[in-house]
């Protein structure tokens, strides 16, 4: 259970087992059960990254540096790599894991994630959604349909990004930073359903939420980016979920890149390999052949 950079004991001495796989944007999914157990502690050398762990089965409790949490299947817990907590099954369990690279979500957040642990309720209907993404992903995994994953990375972070702001990031401190947290959330969600378009510019979007071009610039560079980085960045992460998931592949590289605003496929090859360092083709064939052998058992 190293892969998910989490301080796991050894599950097979705990009379337990992991199942796990990894997307092909190499998010972590990971179902574990076994006996009482804690897991505790800081993985030395974690790469940047967030977790969420869902109790499925059995008796858990959180400890923080704020106190200690029971927890139950309608809450969920989040935390950045490397943060300290404690995380005690009292008995026979099984629990969920993600682990979302930093890459993956940080371009959609304002600010940094904050370097603590959170709790999400199911007190709103994305939250709600969220929860019941998470439950269907388990029992997924723990039947054996890996192939249904390459769809899930896009929507767990359209519904894991609101959800976080609102239970404990800018959004949640109110002023003028959680205004622009929501506004920055909105622009996110515009352009998101505009990706397809190729005339999608920073002009479109500030005609559309009514905003000043140099507005939104303002706010990219307050995540350390630029909106026409952002929108290339998210074109590409969208191809290549398209090049591994089944469903697409009777359509071509080409087409999938003029499916999302790529004009030219030789500039889409050319931006493709500078950001994953493979070429379109190349990920396809891996993801051909990677699916079948892509779970991993312990214990």
């Amino acid at each position: 259970m190293q892969r998910l950079q989490m301080p796991f004991p050894n599950t097979a001495e705990a009379g337990g087992s992991v199942l796990a796989i990894t997307s092909p944007m190499g998010f972590e999914f990971a179902v574990v059960t076994g006996g009482a157990l804690t897991i505790a502690g800081r993985t030395p050398g974690a790469a940047p990254g967030l977790w969420l762990g869902l109790l499925i089965d059995g008796e858990a409790s959180l400890e923080t540096h704020e106190g200690v949490m029971p927890l139950t299947g309608d809450c969920l817990i989040y935390g950045a790599t490397g943060v300290d907590a404690a995380l005690r099954f009292k008995t026979q369990f099984r629990q969920f894991f993600v682990r979302i690279p930093s890459v993956a979500i940080d371009a959609r957040m304002l600010a940094p994630l904050a370097r603590r642990i959170g709790v999400i309720q199911p007190d709103s209907l994305v939250a709600h959604a969220l929860l019941a993404l998470l439950r269907s992903a388990a029992d997924s995994l723990s039947q054996g349909r890996a192939r249904e994953f390459a769809p899930l990375e896009t929507a767990l972070i359209e519904l894991l990004v609101p959800v976080i702001a609102h239970a404990g990031g800018v959004e949640a401190k109110g002023g003028a930073a959680a205004h622009r947290a929501r506004q920055f959330e909105r622009i996110c969600r515009t352009i998101e359903t505009n990706l397809t378009d190729a005339d999608l510019s920073v002009q479109s979007v500030a005609r559309s939420e009514g905003v000043s071009v140099r507005y939104i610039q303002q706010l990219f560079a307050r995540s350390g980016q630029t909106v026409t980085g952002y929108v290339k960045g998210r074109r590409l992460e969208r191809a290549r979920a398209d090049l591994v998931n089944p469903l697409h592949a009777q359509l071509s590289i080409s087409e999938i890149a003029f499916r999302w605003g790529f004009n030219q496929s030789a500039h889409f090859s050319r931006a493709y390999r500078e950001r994953f360092e493979e070429a379109p083709r190349q990920t396809r064939a891996n993801a051909r052949q990677a699916l079948p052998d892509n779970r991993a058992f312990a214990g």
